[in-house]
């Protein structure tokens, strides 16, 4: 039935457009005798018929202290649609005002939990290069901060394809004028050094040995490259952990 469509379109379920109906085909009448003609329980149908008064569509009257429900005019559907048309029209215009206050929620409560994606094996070296590469010039940095540690290295399947594409990463670096400010840990058995270059060539030319690790910190962006036997990259969005490490490595200096 059309009706029966449109009702639940309002918001309500076959059921409650059932027992509206059949209210209007019999007039006033009690919850027993709208629960009999429509076939369902009564304490059911009488519950429904006091959600229909809560909504304005249905009234009610006492006859020999039993009350009895009725619907006033046909055209208080019509009113309840208007009604919930200026709601929602209501609700448009406040919006803007809501979702000011939920964006300053999400500002409070969300930038502090880092944002992390995985880059897994060569396909995802090559794509965490290409991200860094484009972030970099995306926010137009004149220098970004990079730390590696060189450990002994070993011969494994991919250390020559690792070598051409770092290759390509520091070339297109160096020909962008991008600084690398560069910090190099180098452990040789019980030798420990750290020390400092911005050359680029130098960069280039490091063993991505299996267990050496890369940190490149741009800006609030963090990446960390680790070179085992499948490459596992890192790329973490967080302001904290950025802004700490760039404390940390100036005053390494």
């Amino acid at each position: 039935m059309q009706f029966t469509k449109y009702f639940k379109e309002l918001g309500f379920n076959e059921k409650e457009s059932i027992i509206f109906l059949n209210l209007y085909k019999l007039w006033t009448q009690p919850a027993s005798v709208i629960a009999k003609y429509s076939n369902l329980e009564r304490t059911y149908v009488y519950k429904v018929l006091l959600k229909l008064c809560d909504e304005n569509l249905v009234s009610t009257t006492t006859k020999n202290w039993v009350k009895s429900f009725f619907i006033p005019d046909i055209n208080i559907l019509k009113k309840y649609v208007k009604q919930k048309q200026n709601n929602y029209k209501k609700l448009e215009e406040d919006y803007q005002n809501i979702e000011t206050e939920l964006l300053q929620f999400n500002k409070e409560y969300k930038s502090n939990i880092p944002k992390i994606t995985i880059f897994d094996n060569i396909d995802g070296l090559k794509n965490i290069y290409e991200d860094i590469y484009n972030y970099v010039k995306q926010k137009n940095f004149l220098s970004i901060k990079f730390f590696a540690s060189n450990t002994f290295e070993s011969n494994w399947s991919w250390n020559e394809i690792v070598k051409n594409i770092r290759e390509i990463f520091f070339q297109r670096l160096n020909e962008n004028k991008i600084i690398l400010d560069t910090f190099l840990w180098n452990w040789i058995s019980l030798m420990e050094n750290l020390w400092k270059t911005n050359n680029i060539l130098d960069l280039q030319n490091l063993p991505a040995s299996n267990s050496s690790i890369n940190i490149i910190i741009a800006w609030s962006m963090v990446y960390i490259i680790i070179f085992k036997d499948i490459p596992t990259s890192l790329k973490i969005d967080n302001e904290e952990l950025a802004f700490s490490l760039h404390f940390i490595l100036e005053h390494l200096k």
